[in-house]
C-alpha cells in the first residue's frame, strides 16, 4: 500500500508543524506509535521504492556507529529518528537534535512518519528495522515541506499551541478571532478549524491600538500594507477565513447573540479595551462556549484587571495556560 504524500507548509514554528502533521495521521487513523525522520524532497522516490531514503545505492555499507559496532548491520536497515515527545522536549532544550530541527540544513525538506514498532532502537535517535524486507511497509507517511517566510506577530509557540487546544475540540459552529495582525495566531488555528468544520471570522480594523502600544502600531501601519501581509499569509497556508475589517465593537454587534462556540481576543491591552471587547462579545457566546484572549500576565496589567473584573461579576472561573492564554465558559 502506498503511503499518502501530504504537502505541508512550514514557518519555522516546529512544534506547529509536528502538531498539523499528528493531525493529518489521525485524520487517516493513523496514530502511533511513531518515528520521525527528516529527509530532503529529492528523495521522495526512493523513499516510496524501498521505504527508506539510505536504500537504493550501489554496495553494502556496514554501520559503524554506536555500541552495535562489530555487529554486522547494513547501513540502509538503520534509521535516525525522534518520536512526537522527543521533538517537543527537544525544543526546550538548544542543544538537543530532533528531526525538525533538521529543516534548518535541508533546502527543501521532507518529513517522514514510520511506524516505531517495526524498529528497535540501537542507542539515541538511531532505529534498526525489525525485518528489512518490511521498511516499504513500516513508512506510513511522507510529507513534503513549503518553507514559507516566518509570519512577524508577538505570539510565542506557547501560547500559539495553548489557542490552539482551546480550537481542537470544537466541531462545526463558528470562532472567532479579535486582533490577527499578520496573522501569526491565525496560523495556529486556521487548518484546524477548517478540518474541524468551524467557520472561522477575523476581526482587525488594522488602525492601531489605544494602549501603550499604539504609537508603535501606526509606524508600522504607516511603513507596511499589513492587511495585505495578513492576506497573503493566510493564502500561502492554504487558511481561508471570513475577515472583517472593523473595530471590535463594529464586528460583534454584526453577530447574533448565542452563536459562536469561541471568541479569541487579542486586540488592545488596556484595562478599558479590554473590558468593553469582553462585554460586546460575551452575549455573542453559546451557553458553555469559550470566550479566551491572550496577555494575562504582570506586563499587561490591564488584561488582568478586566478579565478578573468581569468573571467575578459574571461568577466565572478564569484558566491561565501556557504562553499566558486564558479562558473561561459562558
Amino acid at each position: 500500500m502506498t503511503p499518502p504524500v501530504i504537502p505541508l507548509p512550514y514557518i519555522g514554528r516546529n512544534l506547529l508543524f509536528l502538531e498539523e502533521v499528528l493531525d493529518e495521521l489521525e485524520a487517516r487513523g493513523i496514530t502511533g506509535p511513531l518515528l520521525f525522520r527528516a529527509s530532503e524532497a529529492d528523495k521522495l522516490a526512493r523513499l516510496l521504492e524501498h521505504g527508506t531514503d539510505r536504500a537504493g545505492y550501489p554496495g553494502e555499507r556496514p554501520w559503524t556507529d554506536g555500541p552495535d559496532q562489530g555487529r554486522p548491520i547494513r547501513h540502509e536497515d538503520v534509521i535516525f529518528a525522534t518520536t512526537a515527545d522527543e521533538i517537543r522536549r527537544g525544543e526546550r532544550d538548544p542543544e538537543r537534535s530532533t528531526s525538525l530541527k533538521k529543516f534548518a540544513v535541508i533546502e527543501r525538506p521532507l518529513f517522514v512518519a514510520h511506524d516505531a514498532r517495526s524498529f528497535v532502537k540501537l542507542c539515541d535517535r538511531q532505529y534498526e528495522a525489525r525485518d528489512p524486507a518490511r521498511k516499504p511497509a513500516a513508512l506510513l507517511a511522507l510529507f513534503p515541506v513549503t518553507r514559507l517566510d516566518p509570519i512577524q506577530g508577538w505570539f510565542s509557540e506557547e501560547a500559539g499551541l495553548a489557542y490552539r487546544a482551546l480550537v481542537r475540540p470544537l466541531r462545526g459552529g463558528a470562532m472567532v478571532e479579535v486582533g490577527s495582525w499578520k496573522g501569526l495566531s491565525t496560523a495556529y488555528v486556521g487548518r484546524l478549524a477548517a478540518s474541524n468544520g468551524v467557520a472561522l471570522h477575523c476581526v482587525d480594523a488594522w488602525e492601531g491600538s489605544s494602549d501603550e502600544y499604539a504609537a508603535h502600531y501606526r509606524a508600522m501601519l504607516a511603513a507596511e500594507d499589513v492587511p495585505g501581509a495578513f492576506r497573503a499569509n493566510l493564502e500561502a497556508l492554504g487558511i481561508r477565513a471570513n475577515v472583517h475589517r472593523l473595530a471590535s465593537m463594529e464586528a460583534a454587534a454584526r453577530f447574533d447573540d448565542a452563536s459562536l462556540d469561541l471568541v479569541f481576543l487579542d486586540g488592545s491591552h488596556d484595562r478599558a479595551a479590554v473590558m468593553a471587547d469582553i462585554e460586546a462579545w460575551w452575549p455573542k457566546l453559546k451557553p458553555g462556549a469559550i470566550l479566551a484572549g491572550h496577555d494575562h500576565n504582570e506586563e499587561h496589567a490591564g488584561v488582568m484587571e478586566a478579565v478578573a473584573r468581569f468573571t467575578a461579576l459574571a461568577g466565572r472561573a478564569v484558566e491561565v495556560g501556557g504562553g499566558s492564554v486564558w479562558w473561561t465558559r459562558r
